[in-house]
């Protein structure tokens, strides 16, 4: 069996809307002991939520990633179930069971990997009942730039969610099937998703003249 590094993959690069699904979810690796080429990784079009939640979607003309379109430029398979971008932009840190790794912006390669004695892991908090997304005082996961929206770890069934809540009035921006990570940047350019697939860069799309 092969141990060379797996390529970095290729990307979805559109945008399918507020209401999606990670690509990777539905992705299958083949037979044990061999490798094949993997699909693009992105977001693809999946229905609206049932959810309690106004289902406002996206602000067009937002200047923050996520919040208004987006595209994906990069993608990376090792798998983060946190994520936070340093301050200065240059690189996005995570972990997931036992690892801690950081991964270079924008190409997301991988940038330092560690495995510290305890699994950093071991204390996430439990991902926020959907029946529960209305309430105050959410643990949220990321908070936008802009200090009036967040990113919520939530379930549908048995799938990781995260959920993008306008704080001022409750609304839903995006609902992303198959995540439980995500963040921003300072600046509000970029914006990450992650999960036990790996992790997906995204940055806000210029608004049409």
């Amino acid at each position: 069996m092969s141990t060379r590094p797996l390529p970095a993959p290729a990307v979805l690069a559109d945008d399918p809307g507020p209401w999606s699904v990670v690509s990777s979810v539905f992705s299958q690796a083949g037979r044990p002991g061999r490798r094949r080429p993997q699909p693009p990784m992105g977001l693809m079009l999946s229905p609206a939520p049932e959810t309690h939640l106004d289902l406002a979607g996206l602000d067009p003309a937002s200047p923050v990633a996520g919040l208004g379109p987006l595209r994906v430029i990069a993608a990376a398979r090792e798998p983060a179930f946190t994520l936070a971008f340093d301050a200065d932009g240059v690189l996005v840190r995570g972990i997931s069971p036992f690892v801690v790794r950081a991964w270079a912006v924008p190409a997301l390669s991988l940038h330092a990997e560690e495995r510290p004695g305890d699994d950093p892991a071991a204390e996430l908090p439990p991902p926020v009942a959907p029946d529960s997304l209305h309430e105050e005082d959410l643990p949220v996961v990321a908070t936008a730039p802009d200090g009036e929206t967040v990113a919520v770890h939530s379930r549908e069934g048995r799938s990781d969610v995260i959920a993008v809540i306008r704080i001022s009035d409750g609304s839903l921006a995006r609902w992303v099937r198959g995540a439980r990570a995500a963040a921003w940047s300072a600046d509000g350019r970029h914006f990450a998703l992650g999960g036990p697939w790996g992790v997906i860069l995204t940055e806000t799309r210029t608004p049409p003249d």
